[in-house]
Order: C-alpha cells, then sequence, then structure tokens
C-alpha cells in the first residue's frame, strides 16, 4: 500500500470512529422534542425504571420515528477528494411519504463544485414485510445534473437503509463509505411527530 492510501485509509478510520460516535450521541431526542418522553420520565420513579427510560431515550430509534424527514445515524467519511486532504464528508437523510408509503433518499456531498456523476446506492429492507432493494441514486435535477436522490416505494413498515458509493466531478471521485440510518413508513394517518399537539378527537355522540 502506498503512503498516500496509508494516509487516506487511516484519515478513514478515524472520521468513521469520530462521526460515528459523535453522530449517535448527537441524534439523542430531547424531553421538549419527543411527545410523550417528559411524561414517561416523571412516571419513572424507581432506580430501575429510571435506567430503562433514559436507556430509551437515548436511544436513536426512538429518533427515527419522531418526524418524516431524519438524517442517517452519522454522517459518512468520504475520502478520494477534499479541499486540503482528501477526505471529506457527505450528508444523508430520508424523507417519508406515508401516501405514498416511499422514503425519498437524498445525499449531499461537502466537496465544492457540481455533481458530474452519481454512482451512489442505496439497499434497503422493511423489517416489517421483509420486502428489500438495491437501487442507484439515479435522481436528476431540473438542469439535467445528478440530484443524488431516489424515491424508493418501501411499503409501510420500519426501514433500514444504508447509503454508499460514488459521487464524480470534475476531476475528482469521492468515495463515499456506508452510512446507515432507519425510517419509519406509517400504514395510514400522521407520524408520531406530526400528531402531536394535535387536539383530540371529539367524542361520539350517544347513541
Amino acid at each position: 500500500m502506498s503512503g498516500t492510501r496509508r494516509v487516506v485509509a487511516a484519515a478513514a478510520v478515524g472520521i468513521v470512529a469520530t462521526f460515528g460516535l459523535s453522530g449517535t450521541a448527537s441524534a439523542q431526542p430531547s424531553a421538549s422534542s419527543v411527545p410523550g418522553l417528559a411524561e414517561l420520565r416523571a412516571q419513572a420513579d424507581r432506580p430501575g425504571e429510571q435506567v430503562a427510560v433514559e436507556a430509551l431515550a437515548s436511544s436513536t430509534a426512538l429518533r427515527d420515528v419522531a418526524g418524516t424527514h431524519t438524517p442517517f445515524l452519522y454522517t459518512a467519511p468520504t475520502v478520494g477528494c477534499g479541499t486540503v486532504a482528501p477526505v471529506t464528508l457527505t450528508l444523508a437523510s430520508g424523507t417519508t411519504d406515508p401516501a405514498a408509503a416511499a422514503i425519498s433518499f437524498q445525499a449531499l456531498s461537502a466537496y465544492p463544485g457540481v455533481v458530474q456523476s452519481s454512482g451512489l446506492t442505496v439497499a434497503w429492507i422493511n423489517t416489517n414485510t421483509g420486502a428489500s432493494g438495491i437501487l442507484p441514486l439515479d435522481g436528476v435535477t431540473e438542469g439535467g445534473y445528478p440530484s443524488l436522490s431516489k424515491v424508493v416505494t418501501t411499503g409501510p413498515g420500519t426501514v433500514v437503509a444504508s447509503i454508499f458509493g460514488t459521487v464524480g466531478y470534475t476531476g475528482a471521485t469521492c468515495y463515499v463509505l456506508p452510512t446507515v440510518g432507519t425510517f419509519l413508513v406509517p400504514t395510514e394517518g400522521p407520524l408520531p411527530a406530526d400528531a402531536a399537539g394535535q387536539p383530540a378527537p371529539a367524542p361520539a355522540p350517544p347513541a
């Protein structure tokens, strides 16, 4: 392995460790951002219950079902391009469309310039139904450039997905290491965060 490749590999490992862990930690929801979490904490008056509730509160899974737009669990380390060192980062997220039982996956590279080609891929599995797929992020903008996005019909359920691959620029190719996220596609009605704060339905009139 050449000296340059060793530097790139070492930097990639360091970024995975740093951003993978910090991304997970920063994703921890607060009592103000998750409906019902404050009430649940108030109910936990025994030490064992308090430990269990705080473990739940710090779980990224709780954050993942808190809204329609969800970032992946950590920013993807990206090697082969960069303004200072040949290492940068790629953001990825998913936007749930309950009406279509679909998720719009998208990525944003931190490398400056106009994207010329997309070699990004999303691999996903619906853990409720077993449906799965591996698809290119081959969406395009109105100007005909790669948008680094893809709308995937996943069906309702909890979807686990990974985005990885390459992004091509003029004179540079970014290699995006895998990042993982989880997303909730409800069967019907709003997502939990959308329903928060909504008034309760009026009681049915007596028969």
